[in-house]
């Protein structure tokens, strides 16, 4: 097999056997081998650890291979499954890396595969460091560096490395900071809080700096570019914060609408407002609680308008939400704010696995997760100030069981993610009262839903598939995810998976039936510079499939980027 030549962004693979077949996953030999090398500048990069990182599984105690002295690592016994393949030294990044600090390049493996030549690059990473200080020249000791990074359109996005080196960002006793293993690129550094009108930034210090860019400049347009390249050290980006801040304040209390009562323990969502109410950003929460008595007190960084309400995401706070109450600090401290919250809406449900009698699937209920979010929410200030979609995360009980609960009123919308250990599980349908719903669980005022059962199907079968890249090039870096959808049932109910760096895909899973196969680009910094009528060309590509036992169904996706070009001569 030959080397990878190219970046992630080409996605081309060579498979013997494209299909969809039976696989029983829970009882595969782990049989695979994956092997590879890693490079510096073209050579041998020895003594480097390469990790295999079972995708949804964080990096504590998995599988590690160290490089010889040739630079080449090998993993065996490994599980078919889907993995990122990485490779991890301090100060050093990879091509492979993306923005949002996800690591490597997606690797499927299927039982007894012999991965071979996976290469993996390495480069020095740049380093920017300098001192933060005040106006009396000072140290500004622990306060936190942001970079922001431009991508090739110029646009900022704030930098987050997937590093455990965080500590870096901060200051030290001397105001010294000292940021490490830097992909290429350019940068911006700030440091201190943005106070700018419609956005929202807490705070629970009694001061705080305003927010400043190097080299001493108060708005990122005047802050100078810094150029980062493979082993490059910028020193002394230091800055001097202006004089410390005191937050504007807002001074309330919490009670029970019905009874008048006190009410502790719940936090808060605070968002930025326009003059005429309507919301201009976000939703901003600090982690603080109502005391005792009710009582709470919350720090602002800018003047303005704002609004609050009951931080209303999942059970945190006891089942309670309330409508959003509107107060102004265009004027200075505000005190007397009262927030009534009235019992939110829980959904109460089970979850159930058919297609198997396998013990160890169905033993495993508790290492299913359901996530949720809002379709629409019912607040009599929704239209102008749309209320924040979170829902926290909640367990499956070992019985199946489940309950969401501090619920708006709303359509809730409900997905289930089984672990990696059970991997063949999905959701074929969701149901309230014994019937089917495809429309999401509409939950009142107050209301507890009961009677949702999610059921899950166990299946063995796997669509099997490749990328093809012809007739032009895509931008290097990046990666696409490819999707399954069943033709008899809604568009929300996709499988997905990512296409690995060999352009394969595997989306395990399949119950039997017929499939529409699409691609999407991920969204990374990479995806915003492809043209529309590529992001048309890739969207427009479907392959239909029929899964069905051991029946070969090859799937190929090709990507003909010179038909983009011949429909761009025909629209002039």
């Amino acid at each position: 097999m030959s080397k990878l030549g190219f970046a992630l962004g080409v996605l081309v693979l060579h498979l013997a056997l494209l299909s969809a077949q039976a696989q029983p996953t829970q009882t595969k030999a782990e049989t695979a081998t994956v092997s590879g090398l890693v490079t510096l500048k073209g050579e041998p990069a020895r003594g480097v650890t390469v990790l295999l990182q079972g995708q949804q599984a964080d990096a504590i105690g998995l599988p590690r291979a160290r490089t010889d002295e040739n630079g080449r690592f090998r993993f065996t016994g490994v599980a078919a499954g889907r993995y990122s393949i990485y490779a991890i030294t301090p100060g050093y990044t990879s091509p492979d890396d993306d923005h949002f600090g996800r690591r490597g390049r997606a690797l499927n493996v299927t039982e007894g595969e012999k991965v071979e030549n996976i290469d993996l690059e390495i480069k020095r990473g740049g380093v920017i460091a300098g001192r933060i200080t005040d106006s009396q020249g000072r140290p500004v000791i622990e306060e936190t560096v942001t970079l922001h990074k431009l991508n090739q359109n110029g646009r900022s996005l704030i930098y987050l490395p997937n590093t455990p080196y965080n500590e870096m960002y901060r200051t030290d006793d001397r105001g010294d900071y000292r940021v490490f293993g830097l992909p290429e690129g350019r940068y911006r550094v700030s440091v201190g809080q943005e106070q700018k009108t419609g956005s929202v930034s807490l705070t629970l210090s009694s001061l705080f700096y305003l927010r400043a860019f190097y080299p001493n400049a108060s708005s990122e347009v005047e802050a100078k570019v810094i150029e980062i390249t493979e082993g490059s050290e910028a020193a002394n980006i230091d800055i001097t914060v202006p004089d410390p801040k005191k937050p504007y304040n807002i001074y309330g209390r919490v009670v029970d609408a019905v009874t008048g009562q006190p009410v502790p323990g719940v936090s808060f969502r605070v968002g930025g407002l326009s003059q005429d109410g309507k919301l201009t950003g976000g939703w901003a929460e600090t982690g603080e609680l109502s005391r005792a008595n009710g009582e709470f007190h919350l720090g602002v960084v800018a003047r303005g308008k704002y609004a609050i309400l009951v931080s209303a995401d999942g059970g945190r706070d006891g089942g309670f939400i309330s409508e959003p109450v509107i107060f102004d600090l265009s004027e200075g401290d505000v005190s007397g704010v009262e927030v009534k919250v009235r019992q939110a809406g829980s959904i109460n449900g089970v979850v159930v696995i058919e297609g198997t009698n396998d013990p160890k699937i169905l033993s495993k209920l508790s290492q299913i997760k359901i996530s949720s979010f809002y379709r629409s929410i019912k607040s009599t200030l929704a239209e102008r100030m749309p209320i924040a979609s979170g829902i926290a995360d909640v367990k499956v009980n070992a019985d199946g069981g489940f309950h969401i609960d501090g619920l708006q009123p709303g359509n809730i919308f409900i997905r289930a993610r089984p672990s990696l250990d059970i991997r063949g599980l999905t959701v074929a349908r969701i149901e309230r009262n014994r019937a089917p719903t495809y429309a999401g669980i509409n939950v009142g005022a107050g209301e507890q839903v009961t009677d949702v059962r999610i059921v899950m199907v166990y299946s063995a079968l796997a669509i099997r598939g490749e990328v093809k890249v012809v007739g032009g090039a895509l931008p290097a870096d990046l990666k696409f995810s490819a999707t399954a959808r069943r033709v008899d049932q809604p568009a929300q109910a996709l499988l997905s998976a990512d296409v690995d760096a060999r352009g394969q895909f595997l989306i395990e899973g399949a119950p039997p039936g017929e499939y529409e196969i699409g691609i999407f680009p991920r969204s990374t910094p990479y995806s915003e510079q492809l043209a529309p009528q590529t992001m048309r060309l890739i969207s427009s590509l479907k392959e239909r499939v029929v899964v069905a036992g051991d029946d070969p169904q090859p799937i190929v996706l090709v990507i003909d980027l010179s038909l983009k070009e011949e429909n761009k001569s025909k629209s002039h």
